[in-house]
């Protein structure tokens, strides 16, 4: 009977697969052809692998396609979003039997975050549009951190995603340089991003997430993690992001303060000493405006300066009218201070912001943690700098990288407990009896 129904669903699917073809072939639309072939192509690959193995497959290319918001469908919806959603719905099976295990500070933060936007969405006027501002913030600081902690990909598929994320950098960067000046905004490059500073972000979240993979390759390949992170801290260069590069900064000195390192020392030393070697030729080839540029206070970073002047202080005084209550999550609130933290205060109010403030400490705090750090959290700090002089809050560029931080939480805790407790002393062998032979038998008493 099995057999039977298993024949009968590889017809189906053979019968299926060969419209699809013909409809692909056939049409004059070339995005529908486009769309029927690579839906045949996908039915035949979920036949081979099977749904899991499938949806795994297209969440490492969500995750590839993360730093390229620039690949989208329009309204904020990127490719890397269809992926994610594909591959999560291919492995609703398995989310349905996985338990989360989120840190209690986690756990606190989401809940006054998602209460408190709810009810400010509900008492400030134009709802529709907060609760559609709210729902994008809920969906990448809750959804996606909740679904990848339930799915805990750990071992080599949390190594893949990492790695995905760096490729999609690399390959962001391969593609500005391949356009060259066409490829720029002001004077900026964008990679395949929407603009510059996304473009810089991605390259700060993948250089945080190459020094997790530092420690996870095997040392005498680490030369090729080494190789990703002066290809993605050019990005940022490139870029002209200040906030990132800084950001940057801020993790290679932490690197070896926390993990107490020669080898982090002995990478640090050598990449600075490499780049002031070649920094001016490299400068002079770039024949653009570098972050070094705007560090420097050319005119693009000066009116740089005096808008995120003039909004900060709006933003302020928008916060102070409505410290309570706020003003609600529209589009126009949480994306305009250059400082996620006041964007936050100002769309939910204080009791909104302690809650973001909860979720970002959740973050960086497993960096610091007894023992071996999560060096995924080095991602955590990072975003921890950037929100104080940068506006994003759910962009998949960010937290398609925090949202891996959390993953190893169960394991985590298990191995400081393990640390902690003393080793079990091993019970000591009871004394064996020597056997009963004729050179230790006892005589036996002769009767009276």
């Amino acid at each position: 009977m099995n057999a039977l129904k298993s024949s009968a669903a590889s017809l189906v699917g053979v019968v299926v697969l060969l419209l699809l073809l013909v409809v692909g072939v056939s049409t004059n639309q070339l995005l529908y052809s486009i769309a029927a072939v690579a839906l045949a192509v996908a039915l035949v690959v979920l036949v081979a692998v099977g749904p899991e193995k499938m949806g795994i497959g297209l969440m490492l290319i969500g995750m590839l396609m993360a730093p390229m918001n620039a690949l989208g469908l329009g309204g904020n919806v990127t490719v890397s979003d269809i992926f994610f959603v594909l591959g999560f719905g291919l492995l609703i099976p398995r989310l349905l039997v996985g338990r989360p295990k989120l840190p209690p500070m986690y756990v606190a933060g989401a809940s006054i975050l998602f209460v408190g936007g709810m009810v400010t969405s509900l008492i400030n006027p134009g709802t529709a549009g907060s609760l559609v501002g709210l729902t994008k913030v809920v969906a990448a600081m809750i959804g996606l951190v909740l679904v990848l902690n339930v799915l805990r990909p750990t071992g080599r598929l949390l190594d893949a995603m990492a790695w995905a994320y760096v490729g999609g950098q690399m390959i962001s960067a391969a593609y500005s340089v391949v356009r060259g000046g066409a490829g720029m905004a002001q004077g900026r490059a964008v990679g395949l991003t929407t603009q510059p500073n996304f473009y810089g972000l991605g390259g700060q979240m993948a250089y945080a997430l190459l020094i997790f993979l530092f420690y996870r390759v095997d040392p005498k390949h680490r030369w090729i993690v080494v190789g990703a992170m002066a290809v993605v801290g050019f990005s940022v260069v490139n870029s002209g992001s200040r906030a990132s590069l800084l950001c940057c900064a801020l993790i290679t000195v932490a690197w070896p303060i926390v993990e107490r390192s020669a080898a982090a020392w002995y990478v640090i030393v050598s990449g600075a000493f490499v780049a002031v070697l070649t920094a001016d030729r490299l400068l002079s080839a770039l024949g653009q405006d570098t972050v070094l540029d705007r560090l420097k206070g050319n005119t693009s970073a000066q009116f740089s300066d005096q808008a995120r002047e003039s909004l900060l202080q709006q933003g302020f005084d928008t916060f102070w009218k409505h410290p309570i209550e706020g003003i609600g999550w529209g589009k126009d609130t949480i994306l305009a201070y250059h400082n996620a933290y006041l964007e936050v205060a100002v769309a939910g109010g204080v009791l909104t912001l302690v809650g973001f403030v909860l979720i970002v400490a959740a973050l960086v705090r497993p960096l610091f943690r007894q023992g071996t750090p999560n060096r995924l959290a080095y991602a955590g700090l990072s975003y921890a700098a950037f929100g104080m002089i940068g506006p994003t809050l759910y962009d998949r560029i960010v937290w398609a990288v925090l949202a891996l931080i959390l993953i190893t939480y169960q394991t985590a805790e298990e191995e400081l407990a393990a640390e902690e407790s003393p080793p079990e002393e091993p019970d000591e062998p009871a004394p064996r009896r020597a056997p009963v032979t004729g050179a230790n038998r006892l005589p036996r008493p002769r009767p009276r």
